[in-house]
């Protein structure tokens, strides 16, 4: 019956191969050529597909964590490893292949209990494990690491030894002055980074310190640091690295850059990157002109995963960067977690899906292809309910097609915890409008556009982005709020539900695309495109679609209605 199942709801995938067999393909009213090789085809099989579901312990939108956490490239395919599935791309007929290898971990439902150590936890920011990057044969070990007052004396009682800058020094060969001088700073709390070469000397940088953090006004105290990724290229090796936010946590992106010829470190924190995290790097060279792609994103108290400036080019001649995002460019979703290049090709994983880019000429929007992964439902055969918003009672009409769209997955907790229901959201043509009240305005503080990555306006459906015809909020465009209640989308009553039905915000919308019909600084009205069924044993499973483009896009009505927006310095 699973497999019956799976045909209908992957009907648009397979169709998808066999569009692309030729030499174009439409994507939404734009012809994208695609370089296709329909000679070329790929033993992708077709594996049996569970379906998606939460594990326990986890919010029920987990199940669409399509963020990647690697990309693996051979000479045939392309394949996006996330959490639960493996997405693959055949290069020549471009056809897609979904697997989920993961399901037998997940079978019994339920997500891994986390053995807490206290000292363990300790002894590992204190002394983190190295990681490593093989050039030419050779191994090189890198780590970056915290040093401050507070860890070296809670580790004492377990007997592990403080961070001793001293030390590290002598074995990176520094001479007496120096290790004086780093001995006086080892009083100040500080991040270093650390490089052991294929010969075993050991080479230490200090990257920042908490008056560093302080001053740039990034943050009050050092947050943990970590390495976003490492890549040689030419002869040199550029590491990344990057440190947790959250509660005045924060640290510098920073981009440490080994020259293999003269064996020296440099650090490089480019202004218009502090205060992003960076999720990934890979380089190109064209006629030694390097270019570094990273991805970058930022955190928040109970908001691990937020946008920042999507895809950052930093060309390393002229030391300018130039951000691709939602905003701006194809990509396809606000999160870059994954970037790797191959030949002229550069892949780009978001949490929504992924992009093949010919970085040469990444301005033009025509070198952009972009897939998105999304989650389709077979619907039974009698009619389904429709609810305009989470929490409503009584439907407001019925679908009677074979399948949908599902966008998200909410449930509503009742007072002591438990789950009462659980329904998704779903795309419905033709909507619903609604008057949510609240209106916007538009921002004058200029740290506080910053932190809204340069939005002038602050309003209801600041977390959508303009896509040409509509406002469309990407997966990665959901903060989760662990704290505040949960993901918050278009509510039109400020009420919460009462004890009978949980605690739960009665959202309209949280990822449906929307019209903006008006908005004063008291209240906007919109019309939305989204509904909500309950999902009883509803069926979803992933797939892959085209990604939807236009040609001639229409200007954003929010700059016009905003003009007659009051000001403000911000929330």
């Amino acid at each position: 019956m699973r497999s019956q199942l799976l045909l209908p709801t992957l009907g648009l995938l397979w169709a998808l191969g066999a569009c692309t067999s030729s030499s174009n393909l439409l994507v939404g009213d734009r012809t994208t050529a695609l370089v296709t090789d329909t000679s070329q085809t790929c033993d992708l099989g077709s594996p049996p597909l569970e379906p998606m579901a939460a594990p326990n312990n986890t919010p029920v939108f987990e199940q669409f964590n399509f963020r990647s956490e690697a990309i693996e490239i051979d000479a045939d395919t392309v394949t996006f490893k996330t959490p639960y599935y493996d997405f693959t791309l055949c290069k020549g007929d471009r056809t897609w292949s979904i697997a989920s290898p993961m399901m037998s971990v997940r079978a019994e439902n339920s997500a891994p209990e986390v053995d807490v150590n206290y000292e363990q936890g300790l002894a590992k920011i204190a002394n983190l494990d190295y990681s490593t990057i093989d050039v030419d044969g050779e191994i090189y070990k890198y780590r970056v690491r915290l040093q401050t007052n507070w860890l070296n004396e809670q580790l004492v009682p377990f007997g592990e030894p403080p961070f001793d800058p001293q030390l590290d020094s002598e074995r990176s060969g520094r001479d007496a002055t120096t290790r004086d001088a780093t001995n006086r700073e080892a009083a100040e709390e500080a991040v270093y980074f650390e490089l052991r070469l294929p010969d075993g000397r050991l080479l230490s940088e200090r990257l920042y310190t908490i008056t560093d953090l302080q001053t740039a006004q990034l943050g009050a105290s050092l947050g943990n640091p970590e390495i976003a990724g490492a890549v040689a290229i030419e002869d040199q090796i550029w590491f990344a690295t990057t440190a947790s936010q959250g509660e005045g946590e924060s640290g510098f992106a920073s981009l440490i850059h080994y020259d293999l010829d003269t064996s020296e470190l440099a650090v490089q924190q480019p202004d218009e990157m502090q205060g992003n995290q960076i999720t990934a790097i890979a380089a190109t060279a064209n006629n030694n002109d390097l270019t570094l792609w990273l991805g970058t994103k930022i955190s928040g108290e109970g908001n691990p995963r937020l946008p920042a400036d999507g895809l950052v080019a930093y060309q390393l001649g002229t030391q300018t960067l130039t951000s691709y995002s939602v905003e701006n460019s194809p990509l396809i979703s606000a999160i870059p977690y994954q970037v790797a290049v191959e030949d002229d090709d550069l892949w780009v994983a978001t949490g929504e899906g992924v992009c093949q880019v010919e970085w040469e000429t990444a301005d033009s929007d025509q070198s952009w292809n972009c897939w998105r992964f999304a989650a389709t439902a077979e619907l039974p055969p009698a009619s389904v309910d429709l609810y305009s918003s989470f929490l409503s009672t009584e439907p407001v009409t019925t679908l009677t097609q074979e399948s949908v769209e599902v966008l998200w997955a909410s449930e509503n907790a009742g007072e002591s915890g438990e789950s009462i229901a659980m329904r998704y959201e779903v795309a419905y043509e033709p909507g619903f409008k609604i008057q949510i009240p609240q209106g916007g305005y538009r921002l004058t503080n200029q740290v506080v556009r910053k932190t809204t990555k340069g939005n002038s306006v602050f309003w209801p459906g600041h977390a959508w982005h303009w896509q040409g015809d509509r406002f469309t909020r990407s997966l990665d465009e959901v903060a989760v709020n662990a704290f505040g209640g949960g993901p918050r989308g278009l509510v039109a009553s400020s009420e919460r539900s009462d004890l009978s039905r949980g605690f739960s915000v009665d959202n309209n919308a949280i990822r449906g695309d929307f019209d903006l019909l008006e908005i004063t600084s008291d209240s906007t009205q919109v019309h939305y495109y989204s509904g909500w069924i309950e999902s009883n044993d509803l069926l979803v499973y992933p797939t892959v679609l085209p990604a939807r483009s236009l040609t001639k896009p229409k200007p954003n009505p929010l700059t016009r209605m905003a003009v007659d927006l009051p000001d403000s310095s911000g929330p």
